[in-house]
Formats: structure tokens, sequence, C-alpha cells
């Protein structure tokens, strides 16, 4: 059996991390990797290819796959939902514009779904948001990605910085969907007893927000106390620089450094928000702070370092 794993663009992060896992759990299949930001995604390449299963797991690729209405794919077209991503417009303006831009959004997820074989959700959460959202006649099947926690038995060597060198430790996507302005700002209402007790926060990822971030950092004052690295190739190793990991996403579907840091045994932080909320509901070492509360995120950082 030929697979055939269309994304958008090969990056670091959770996403290429759950198509490697599913590349390894069918060792006897050809299994090749398409990026749609390179035009990979056609039907009439992924054809050509002779792809028995078409796993699509990015919309702008499952666009990409469908813009031809002329040229069908011939495999089995399987999308998993990386979390809704029509949650943005909660946290948006609700000006006539963004209602625009969410209903073009809504109807085009709508159509492009509707073309798909099978759709897979990695949270409970999700499968019940996107039967409710999207009306789809066909079941919305739920596939957790879990990682093994035997994985991780042993430290993490070879890191720049060394072992809790960080108070905290941000690893994600620089995105409005992830949070870090909402972070900064709670370093930044804690800063004098941050300060005072040398504690840190790494940053670490690459994204659209990240020279906004460093501006907003050095606005607030509070550049001495955020170190920002870019991107950095297994990340999730870095986690143990830091004495806690905050994650502060406005939404996620299944986060995969959450797995990660559960299986590690880390402290976190996070966003009581869908995702987050599936994979630390009852992990003892999580607190949780209600979405885009900078308030009740700083109270949290200070209560780790005391």
């Amino acid at each position: 059996m030929r697979r055939a794993y269309l994304i958008d663009r090969d990056s670091v992060g959770g996403g290429m991390e759950y198509i490697r896992r599913q590349i390894a759990a069918h060792p006897g299949d050809e299994c090749r990797v398409f990026f749609a930001d390179h035009g990979e995604c056609t039907p009439a390449k992924v054809n050509r290819w002779g792809a028995g299963v078409i796993h699509v797991n990015h919309l702008r690729a499952l666009a990409q796959l469908f813009r031809n209405p002329l040229v069908r794919p011939h495999g089995q077209v399987v999308f998993t939902i990386h979390g809704i991503h029509l949650r943005k417009y909660d946290f948006l303006p609700k000006t006539v514009a963004n209602r625009v831009k969410r209903l073009m959004r809504l109807s085009l997820e709508r159509w492009l779904y509707r073309r798909c074989d099978r759709l897979i959700a990695l949270t409970e959460t999700d499968a019940a948001d996107a039967r409710r959202i999207y009306g789809l006649g066909l079941p919305v099947a739920v596939e957790p990605n879990a990682v093994n926690a035997s994985e991780f038995a042993s430290p993490p060597t070879g890191l720049r910085y060394g072992h809790d060198e960080f108070a905290f430790v941000c690893i994600a996507r620089f995105d409005f969907q992830k949070g870090q302005d909402i972070l900064l700002a709670a370093i930044a209402r804690v800063q004098d007893e941050l300060r005072s007790s040398g504690s840190r926060t790494l940053f670490i990822g690459g994204g659209s927000t990240l020279e906004e971030s460093k501006r907003k950092a050095a606005h607030l004052g509070i550049a001495d106390l955020v170190v920002f690295v870019g991107e950095i190739p297994n990340a999730g190793a870095y986690m143990a620089c830091g004495k806690t990991l905050v994650a502060p996403s406005r939404w996620e579907g299944m986060p995969y450094l959450l797995l990660e840091a559960v299986a590690r045994n880390r402290r976190i932080i996070a966003s009581d928000c869908p995702g987050n909320r599936d994979v630390l509901a009852n992990y003892a070492l999580a607190r949780l702070f209600n979405v885009e509360d900078v308030s009740g995120l700083s109270e949290l950082l200070t209560e780790a370092e005391q």
C-alpha cells in the first residue's frame, strides 16, 4: 500500500511529529510526504505517485488536493482535524469583516470535509465540536495522538542550556493561537517579583508573531526576563531547561508537547482550553488558568517560584 501524507510545510512541531508516528505505524507500506508550500498536494501529482490512502493534515493541503474539480484523487482521502480553527473568531472583535471571514472559512471547510472519505479528530472535544459546527453526515472517528512514555526514559543530552536553568519555558510556533502575547503580559504584570528571584523565561519557536513578540517584550520593559531562541530541532527536549512548561494557547487540537511533558513528568502551567484540558484533566503536576486571563496566569507564575 502506498500512503501519501499531505501537509502545509516541513516544520518543527506536533503536526510533523504526528505524521512521523503515522508513518511508523505502517512499516510495511510505502509512504511519502507531500508539501503544499511546494505545490505538491495537487491530485495530479498524488495520483501520479499512485497513493492508495491520502492522509491530509492541514486545510491548505486539503484545498490544494480538491482545487481542480475535474481531477479526483484516486485514493481514499482521510483528513485529520488538528483543532477547530474557527475558534479563532471567538477571540476577535465581532466586526462585520470578521463575521464574513468566519462564514467564508466555515463554508470552505464544510465543502472540503464533505469530499473526504473519512475524518479523524484527536480528542472527543474536537469530534463533538466538528459534528456540531459542520453538521456532517459522516461520523468523525477519534484517534488520540498518544505517546509512549518509555521514549523519554533517558534525560535529554546535548542541550545548549542547563537543566532547570530557566524558571519557565514556552515552546510553540509564534502565532495568535499559541498566546505568547498573553504570557508576556503576565510576566510584565509580576516582573518585579520575577526579577528579584532571577526567574527568566525561555521562548522557543519561530513564526509570524516572533518579531512582534520581541518588540512587545522590549516595550513592556521585560527584555531582561525573556530569551528568544527561534526554532530549534527536537524542541521538546528543551522543556528540561525550565522548571515549568507554560502553554498559554487560546485553543488547541491535541497538543503533542503537553503529551510529551506529561510523559517526562514535568510541571505545567496551561490555559484551560480544548486540547490542553483533554490532555491534562488527570495530571497532578498541571495548573490551569482561564484562557486569556493574564492576571490568573501571573498568579500561577509567582506561585510556581515560591
